[in-house]
């Protein structure tokens, strides 16, 4: 299909599901399966023209997305709601758009955001479930919720993350991060911590979910983490949880929707819709 002319370049943003266990991650890098390289490529195919994909979370090696966002400029004639369609007959398997929709040219899928919510899954059974391996941690032992509760209090709130950051190459202009909730949900063997916050440091969600097992595991008392965020060091807090047990589950863009989001969810009014165990 011929490209239209440059100037009437519609915007257009996706949502994106995938797997991340084959994955180097999102972001493009020469020589590496990455989720925005694959989704460059077949868009390439549809645009007759390379393509610029922006995302809204660069997630790591391994971590899996339910709700990842993402824009890029489209110039030919396909609808923007037929986009899903036409790339998930062109994508591998495991990748998925769930939505495709026209948005203002102004929308950027990572300045735009106002919060995102991850979640963290936790197989507690004595053997683990091999149909859930690539998407829980297996934790063997009691796990104290009570005390990874108190710890987690800690999080929340407009503090400098600096101590739950890793090495990235790249550092950021500021440390200090906004973290609205940190909750845990239970559905039989199964743990879930879900992080609800503005943004992310560099495996700051990892780094915080591996402090907050070492207090679950009592290794740790939860005021501990109050210390290690006071430190700036990251020497002083918890070992970073391995990827496979990440998920990226929404990106969200008007703030006072946002707003009703996490309330609704602290107050358990609000059931983001997960399947089955990953709950």
């Amino acid at each position: 299909m011929p490209a239209e002319d440059p100037r009437s370049a519609r915007h257009v943003k996706l949502e994106i599901a995938y797997d991340g266990t084959d994955f180097h991650g999102w972001q493009a890098q020469s020589g590496c399966r990455t989720v925005e390289g694959v989704l460059e490529a077949v868009l390439e195919g549809l645009e007759g023209a390379p393509v610029d994909v922006t995302g809204a979370s660069r997630t790591d090696k391994g971590v899996h997305a339910l709700g990842q966002a993402a824009c890029f400029p489209s110039r030919t004639r396909i609808p923007p709601e037929r986009y899903r369609d036409a790339l998930n007959g062109r994508l591998p398997a495991d990748v998925r758009v769930t939505r495709s929709e026209q948005v203002d040219e102004s929308f950027h899928a990572r300045h735009s955001a106002v919060g995102k919510c991850y979640r963290y899954l936790i197989d507690r059974q004595l053997v683990p479930n091999v149909l859930q391996s690539r998407y829980a941690l297996h934790v063997e032992g009691r796990l104290d919720l009570d005390q990874m509760r108190e710890a987690a209090l800690h999080f929340v709130g407009e503090k400098d993350f600096a101590a739950f950051q890793c090495e990235s190459g790249q550092a950021p202009a500021t440390t200090v991060r906004r973290v609205d909730a940190v909750l845990f949900f239970e559905r039989g063997p199964y743990l879930s911590t879900e992080v609800w916050g503005r943004s992310f440091l560099y495996k700051m969600v990892r780094t915080m979910v591996g402090t907050l097992l070492e207090v679950g595991r009592g290794k740790w008392p939860p005021g501990r983490v109050a210390e290690a965020i006071q430190s700036l060091d990251r020497s002083r807090s918890g070992p970073t949880a391995p990827a496979h047990g990440l998920t990226l589950v929404s990106v969200h863009y008007d703030d006072e929707a946002w707003r009703r989001s996490v309330a609704a969810r602290v107050d358990g009014d609000f059931d983001p819709g997960y399947h089955a165990v990953t709950i």
